[in-house]
Order: C-alpha cells, then structure tokens, then sequence
C-alpha cells in the first residue's frame, strides 16, 4: 500500500476515501508517508466535480426507470436526496448516480484525502492533482446505461452490500493486504460488470502513468496518493508505469 518507485524521488501511496464510521484508525504508514513527503499528488479535487453531474435534457437518469423493476426503482427514489446538489434524481447522468448510489447506504467518516489536504494546508505544504473533473467525467460518461442500470438493480436488491464491503475493505487496507483488497473488490457486483472497471479504473490508470511519469525528475519528495484498488488487479496503475517497485517500511 505504501511503495517507493525505484530510483526516483516518488511514492505511492495506496488510500481509502471514505472510512467506516464506526472504525476511523489509519494506519501508522499513513502518517509517515505524509511526514516523508515534500509534495503531494492526489487524485482530483472532488468538489469540480459537482458541475458535471447534472446531465442536459432527455439524458438524465429518467433513462434508468425503464432498466430497473418498480420495486428497485422506488427504493432508489426514496434514499435519495431532496435537497442540494445531487437532486433532483431525474437531472443526474446516469454515471452519478451509479457513484453516489452505494454512499447512501454506508455510514462513512472522511477517509485519507480529505485528511491530508487539511495538514497540507496549514503547513502550506504543495499539492496537486493527477486529472480534471472533465477527465473523470469523461471516463465515466463511457459506462452503458446498460450497466448502470444492471450495478443499480444489484445494489437495490441488497441495500447492505456498500456497507458490508467497505468494512471489509478497510480491514484489509488497515493490514496492507491488496490481494485482500482487489478480492473484495472482485465479489462486489459492480466491479464485475462490463465497463465499469474500466472506466473506474483502467482508463484513469493509463492516463495517470504517463503523469506519475513526468514526475520522475523532480528533486522533491514526491507523494502520490491514489485509492487502493488502482494498485491491485489486471491493469492497475503499478502495471502501467513499468517501473520497478518496493514497499516501504514505516
């Protein structure tokens, strides 16, 4: 979960965005990653991301009704919010509402992100971002309603699974076991449907390497900070930079 990038100045670190409410522990490399770096290099800014949400008229997710029972759909209907950004329902890409669907169901504190932004800030320590709230909302604008509807139809029909799995995953994360973490991954339904692991994460892990890979240079301690599962699995982020890595010792 912690690795350094042979020869270079640059490590990754593997993070949980969100946490189980009732279990907020980081582990001790966390800290000392954060300690170790000279600059930080996250994901992308969450709240540009609001913009793109809502999808323009006659592509909203009314287009999900039709894929989804009446039962599934109601369900879907009454958790979500009637108030602020993410509502109404109808208004929303079908995309974002595959994203936040499952956070409706899970009882989370902030995970690492949020965190570390917060002491960067006040150490006015310098961070950056490896992609654009346009990027990420390109790569999912790729996933078939096909398999937005299915992922939401699993996920109606059994409203614990986000909680479950995130518990689950934050116990592996905790050990540093990424073969733990991708098979967790793997069990959840919507890691197993076509496109969506793509665009969740092998789209976004070619796109990054060749970020992380202008990074190679630079003379500063360089810490980039990306979620778990882009370090595990078939074309996960490690894969795709080439570059010899060894795990970290904290």
């Amino acid at each position: 979960m912690y690795l350094q990038l042979t020869g270079t100045n640059v490590r990754l670190l593997g993070s949980m965005h969100l946490f189980p409410a009732t279990s907020r522990r980081t582990p001790p490399w966390i800290a000392e990653a954060y300690d170790w770096a000279e600059s930080l290099v996250f994901e992308s800014d969450p709240p540009t991301i609001l913009p793109f949400l809502k999808a323009p008229p006659q592509g909203g997710a009314d287009q999900l009704q039709p894929l989804l029972s009446a039962d599934a759909w109601h369900r879907l209907q009454a958790a979500w919010p009637v108030e602020g950004p993410l509502a109404p329902l109808v208004e929303l890409r079908p995309w974002a509402v595959l994203v936040v669907a499952p956070t409706l169901f899970q009882q989370v504190v902030e995970g690492v992100e949020p965190r570390m932004l917060r002491s960067a800030l006040t150490q006015a320590k310098p961070y950056e971002y490896l992609e654009t709230a346009q990027e990420v909302a390109a790569s999912l604008e790729s996933i078939s309603l096909e398999a937005v509807g299915t992922a939401l139809g699993m996920l109606m029909s059994d409203l614990d699974e986000p909680q479950r799995t995130l518990e689950r995953m934050h116990a592996a994360w905790l050990h540093g076991d990424l073969q733990a973490v991708h098979q967790i991954a793997v069990e959840s339904p919507m890691f197993n449907l076509p496109g969506i692991r793509h665009a969740l994460l092998d789209m976004r892990n070619r796109a990054w390497a060749a970020r992380v890979n202008a990074l190679f240079g630079r003379p500063e301690r360089t810490l980039v900070v990306v979620g778990a599962l882009h370090l595990c699995g078939p074309g996960n982020l490690i894969e795709c930079l080439g570059t010899p890595v060894e795990p970290v010792i904290a």
